[in-house]
């Protein structure tokens, strides 16, 4: 299913002006059917076996023609991240909200379901063995300030 092209192009202006007026620091495309956002959140990455603390990340969401229906929206982080809801390999998100996107939801929705990711990861559904392996195994984790032995805040 399909939004007819005049429909598409408006929704498409109109989820611009809404993070705009959201204040919502991000790029879009000329088109805008890509966005590359910046989030102040915490979170932590992995480099040479010792985790990092950062609090900014850059998230780019893609919107093909089959958007605003279900799968018509993908997001991929672009900044290093080790989390179990993120693929290592490329970034891929899995998120319930996206997974099943229905057409009355907003990229403004999406943000904040990636903000939420962020504080509460689900290593019981991973897309990242390793970084669910070890959100299990690291229960002093805190989602809102990652905390250990192994972390190092930058």
């Amino acid at each position: 299913m399909r939004l007819p092209d005049a429909i598409f192009q408006r929704r498409l202006q109109s989820e611009n002006t809404e993070l705009q007026a959201a204040g919502i620091h991000f790029e879009a495309s000329k088109d805008l059917t890509e966005y590359t956002v910046s989030l102040n959140a915490p979170g932590v990455f992995m480099q040479g076996g010792q985790l990092y603390t950062r609090t900014q990340h850059s998230v780019r969401i893609e919107l093909n023609r089959d958007y605003p229906y279900p799968g018509g929206l993908m997001a991929y982080w672009i900044s290093p991240i080790f989390h179990p809801n993120i693929r290592a390999e490329d970034g891929a998100v899995c998120i319930q909200l996206i997974n099943q996107w229905s057409a009355g939801q907003n990229l403004v929705s999406v943000i904040d379901a990636l903000y939420q990711l962020l504080k509460n990861p689900n290593p019981q559904s991973p897309l990242n063995e390793d970084a669910a392996r070890y959100y299990l195994e690291h229960p002093e984790m805190d989602q809102h300030v990652p905390k250990g032995p192994r972390v190092v805040k930058i």
